[in-house]
């Protein structure tokens, strides 16, 4: 029984223990941009192959270190022999042994080993390197992601405002109808506005699903999760924010990004590859050194005996010096020079694609934020305009012709000033990231 409530007691610790775990991985209940950010960063596949890369990396890293100590290898040879005596004595049976240690380390190779412990080392860090440079693409996805569903949950809202004022018109048109102060032909377009507003709701919300969806595959999330988005509100103070200057967005990102530090350190790993072909060039000189004994049945003595008298040891230097290699060596050279070369201008190139990135992405928020001031006051007037004339509607003073037009107009300059919002605040969050500040709402 004591036995049976201490295993009762361990299983207990064990499951409390298994809920905590899966407790502290538990997803968000809503779903902000920065959780969205930071859950695919730890979770997406992609990254976690690469980051396999990175591991692998630092395996040669670590072999290569090793390649500087003298190795040291046993060598055991048994063997079973049987011959035929010429006389009457039968077959006679030996049993040879041979036992020995070597060990030889490289003492100087043109400083080949320095060189590609050193590159090895590097190539970590591109790798390195690489896995953040692919967290950034991510990160700007999910933001972009993020920012449409945004945009289609205004646009959600504004479609559900519209239909409520749609039946309101059509109630009225109905009214007035009834009355005789509208014709047929107008009420039946009034009819026909209110199914276009219905029908619009409906592929509102479908659109904002399927923007769901995109995000959470993005996140890769299961089949059976499902996902809650938090809607922050974004007034116009977060659109028109004060753009930094541009030279020192540049500079900035400069200092950071992992694809201009990859581009410096590619140039020293093709100047790592130069010196190591470099190297053919010059001699090598190793010193080795073995023992080694034997035993046989056969001969005169026992086996101790014979372990020790047959017992050697052997020590020496060994230089290589490269004459003529078909010109393996020279080719060699040449092509890592070709390296260091190209490695110069994919750094250029990299520096060149990073400034034409800020400057697009700098004119674009300047001219998402000018779009949305027109916008927000064409907006404005467009909205005067439309009551103005839904209450003339009311009071049988306008025609369906009138309030339908005016209402086409409004609807065009919702969609155009919720567009041209979050292009704002996406070009905006996007210089945000080229200053290494985290993107939140």
């Amino acid at each position: 029984m004591k036995n049976t409530g201490i295993s009762a007691f361990i299983i207990l610790l064990g499951i409390l223990f298994i809920a905590q775990s899966v407790s502290g991985q538990q997803k968000p209940v809503e779903w902000t941009l920065r959780s969205c950010i930071d859950y695919a960063l730890k979770n997406n596949i992609s990254i976690k192959i690469q980051q396999q890369s990175v591991a692998i990396g630092k395996e040669n890293f670590a072999q290569s270190k090793s390649s500087r100590l003298p190795n040291l290898n046993a060598g055991v040879g048994l063997s079973f022999l049987g011959n035929t005596a010429q006389d009457n004595e039968g077959q006679q049976l030996s049993y040879p042994g041979n036992y020995s240690v070597q060990s030889q380390m490289t003492l100087y190779n043109g400083l080949k080993i320095k060189n590609t412990i050193a590159q090895n080392e590097l190539l970590v860090k591109s790798q390195e390197l690489s896995v953040k440079e692919s967290e950034n693409n991510m990160e700007l996805t999910i933001t972009a992601a993020y920012l449409k569903i945004l945009y289609a949950r205004e646009s959600v809202l504004n479609a559900e405002n519209t239909l409520t004022s749609s039946e309101t018109q059509y109630q009225r048109a109905k009214v007035l109808f009834d009355a005789g102060y509208i014709a047929e032909s107008n009420y039946a377009q009034v009819q026909s506005q209110y199914s276009t507003d219905k029908y619009a709701l409906v592929v509102a919300k479908n659109a904002e699903s399927e923007l769901i969806l995109q995000l959470k595959q993005l996140l890769q999330l299961g089949i059976n999760d499902e996902i809650s988005i938090d809607f922050p509100a974004l007034d116009e103070t977060q659109v028109l924010t004060v753009l930094p200057a541009k030279q020192d967005v540049y500079n900035t990102a400069l200092s950071f990004m992992p694809q201009v530090e990859n581009g410096k350190v590619t140039m020293d790993i093709a100047g790592k590859d130069l010196q190591i072909a470099k190297a053919g060039y010059l001699p090598v000189l190793s010193v080795s050194a073995s023992i080694a004994t034997s035993y046989n049945s056969l001969t005169t003595g026992n086996y101790p005996s014979q372990m020790g008298n047959n017992f050697y040891e052997n020590a020496g230097l060994s230089l290589n010096i490269p004459i003529f290699n078909n010109r393996q060596v020279k080719s060699s050279v040449a092509k890592a020079q070709i390296g260091v070369e190209t490695a110069k201008l994919s750094y250029a190139d990299t520096q060149t694609n990073l400034l034409t990135q800020v400057e697009t992405a700098y004119l674009d928020a300047l001219s998402a934020q000018g779009r949305f001031q027109a916008a927000a006051e064409q907006l404005k007037f467009i909205q005067i305009s439309y009551s103005l004339i839904e209450e003339q509607f009311n009071l049988g003073m306008k025609n369906t012709v009138d309030l339908l037009t005016e209402k086409t107009k409004f609807l065009t300059a919702q969609q155009e000033y919720l567009q041209a919002k979050y292009t704002a605040i996406l070009n905006y969050k996007i210089l945000d990231f080229y200053q290494n500040k985290p993107i939140t709402l």
